[in-house]
């Protein structure tokens, strides 16, 4: 984010300051540049979380749709619940 503000992260309805640098600061696009998986995949698959800039996504969220799009190519995939 250019402004380089902090987020703020809602929980249980409760809002949890600051977030930088370790929080949410991945846009879906940019998970799913790294994961390989188109968008809409992403925002079913991957959890994410409600900041003032938007749905953002954590480092370990990256690394979460990274393994994803991982399985989906070599063929190993489950989805939830199966």
């Amino acid at each position: 984010m250019p402004d380089e503000q902090p987020l703020t992260l809602i929980s249980g309805g409760r809002r949890v300051d600051p977030v930088r640098p370790a929080g949410a600061v991945f846009t879906i696009k940019d998970v799913a540049v790294a994961s390989g998986v188109p968008q809409p995949v992403v925002a079913q698959l991957v959890p994410r979380v409600w900041t003032d800039a938007g749905w953002m996504y954590t480092a370990e969220q990256m690394r979460h749709a990274v393994r994803i799009g991982d399985s989906i190519r070599d063929g190993t995939y489950l989805p939830p619940g199966e």
